[in-house]
Formats: C-alpha cells, structure tokens, sequence
C-alpha cells in the first residue's frame, strides 16, 4: 500500500505496530479521513457539501464508521487516473 500511495511510510508503520490492539482502528480511521478528507475539498469547493458536514463525516470515519453513501457521494471528485 506504500507502493501505491494509498498510505505513508509513518501510516504503516503505525498500523504494523498496533496490530491486535484498539489502537489499530484508530491509525485506519485516520487514514481513512485523511482519505476522504482529501476528496471533500473538491466538493465543499463545489458547495456540494458543506464544511460542517465534512467535518462531521471526518469526525465519524475516525471513530471508526463507515458512513452510508459517502464514497459514492465523493466518487466525482477523486482525481482521474490516467
């Protein structure tokens, strides 16, 4: 995943050190808003979202929940791959 730059060297290193521990769903809830948080901008910057809302969805990805129709809602604004 390194390779790919879906995570950083730092992410995995958090993650391999806390394997089986509550600490791990955490360091992937962080990766998973930094993730998100990433393709948000695009659409607050639309006004398809609004920072409040961003910010909710950023603050329950952290907690470890996978919010109903928040990739679909965010597919658009990924970047395209070439």
């Amino acid at each position: 995943m390194v390779a790919s730059g879906r995570i950083t060297e730092e992410e995995a290193a958090r993650l391999r050190a806390s394997v089986g521990t509550p600490e791990f769903d955490v360091a992937i809830g962080e990766v998973r808003a930094r993730h998100a948080g990433a393709h948000m901008e695009g659409a607050i910057r639309v006004g398809e979202m609004s920072q409040e809302e961003a910010d909710s969805y950023l603050e329950r990805l952290r907690k470890g929940e996978h919010p109903k129709g928040l990739r679909a809602r965010l597919a658009k604004h990924r970047p395209q791959k070439h």
